[in-house]
């Protein structure tokens, strides 16, 4: 999925945009409107959207005064507006593409498609830059896991990751930063972490031993975790664990 905002002063025209990907492509998935440059620079920074369909010609700054604003620009950039003299313009700003209103759907699936293969290669490009620094990295705790929530990527240092506690077939990964749902599953990340560092105490969670405060005593126990969590230590996983966190 890709992540997406609309940036046009217009609503019918949002309104059109919003009908057209709904119907037409699926794979993106919007995630916020603005409209003016004001807003949509607000939207970006808080949202970081793979991908912004943006127009031009705005109240109170264009979108290129938008974009010049911005310390950088990470998301691949649509315009759509009625005004083509702005097209030599569009593309100094390395635009994906350029749409002229009414939007064309078959330019606007193109324009998609495009985006959607540029983003996969500026994700392969991190996941290799991470894999790198990874093996350079002998402290275990201090290697970086990458995590994905709704298209968007979080590089999470494993020492920051508290706990991971399954949901179905979601798991929602604490940090200390903040809870990213992941699509994995919980045995997904048992196989992925290491056994130095996380344990799985219980079919539903698994800890980070650096973040337990105590375990307290029971048929099972539970540990207590440094922000107050408490989580169930499963009877049959109990002795192994209490071995490995005494190692």
């Amino acid at each position: 999925m890709i992540t997406a905002i609309i940036v046009d002063d217009v609503q019918k025209n949002v309104s059109l945009l919003v009908s057209l990907l709904q119907q037409y492509c699926p794979q993106v998935t919007l995630v916020g409107t603005a409209n003016n440059a004001a807003t949509g620079k607000q939207l970006i920074t808080d949202l970081k959207p793979e991908l912004v369909f943006l127009d031009i010609e705005m109240p109170y700054g264009s979108g290129f005064d938008m974009l010049q604003s911005l310390p950088s620009i990470d998301a691949e950039i649509v315009f759509i507006t009625a005004f083509d003299q702005y097209a030599m313009n569009a593309f100094r700003f390395a635009a994906l593409d350029y749409l002229l209103k009414p939007v064309n759907i078959e330019e606007l699936e193109d324009a998609v498609r495009r985006a959607e293969q540029r983003i996969r290669e500026k994700k392969t490009t991190r996941n290799y830059e991470l894999l790198l620094r990874n093996l350079d990295e002998k402290d275990v705790t201090k290697q970086t896991i990458s995590l994905i929530e709704n298209g968007q990527q979080y590089l999470v240092q494993l020492a920051d990751i508290k706990y991971i506690i399954a949901d179905g077939s979601y798991t929602h990964v604490h940090t200390i930063h903040k809870v990213v749902v992941s699509t994995k599953n919980l045995k997904d990340f048992e196989n992925m972490l290491p056994t130095a560092v996380f344990f799985r105490i219980h079919y539903g969670h698994i800890v980070n031993k650096g973040h337990i405060m105590k375990i307290q005593k029971g048929r099972g126990g539970t540990v207590v975790m440094k922000d107050s969590k408490e989580l169930e230590i499963s009877v049959r996983r109990k002795e192994n664990f209490i071995k490995m966190f005494r190692k």
